[in-house]
């Protein structure tokens, strides 16, 4: 679970820096950003997200039993984008990719979480 939650948390950052600075968003996205400051905060938000990812990375033993919080977050990220694909505010060529990013990385989470972190609590 390590490997996939230090991937998680590097891709986070780098999506986190590229919507903090919505013009670099812009140009890797193709999509100018409608409400910057909007789009800066959910930059600083998934920074931060990045970095919890890290950190739990950095002890699997002590964070591992945060495997579904992980995993879901990256599932929703998911279904927002196929909701904001489907109702034509984005096109299938901006979200396509993090789709399945998201998802690949869910699933490696999911299955490479210590045993007996199934559930929360």
């Amino acid at each position: 679970m390590r490997n996939a939650l230090l991937v998680d948390g590097v891709y986070a950052i780098v999506v986190g820096i590229l919507l903090l600075f919505p013009s670099l968003g812009a140009s890797v996205f193709a999509r100018p950003p409608q409400d910057p400051p909007v789009v800066s905060g959910w930059g600083t938000s998934l920074i931060g997200v990045g970095i919890i990812a890290l950190a739990a990375a950095s002890d699997v033993a002590k964070y591992g039993g945060l495997a579904w919080a992980f995993a879901l977050g990256l599932l929703l990220s998911a279904i927002n984008l196929v909701y904001f694909w489907a109702t034509g505010a984005y096109t299938l060529r901006t979200v396509l990719a993090p789709i399945v990013i998201n998802i690949v990385l869910a699933v490696w989470i999911w299955t490479a979480r210590p045993k007996g972190s199934v559930t929360p609590g």
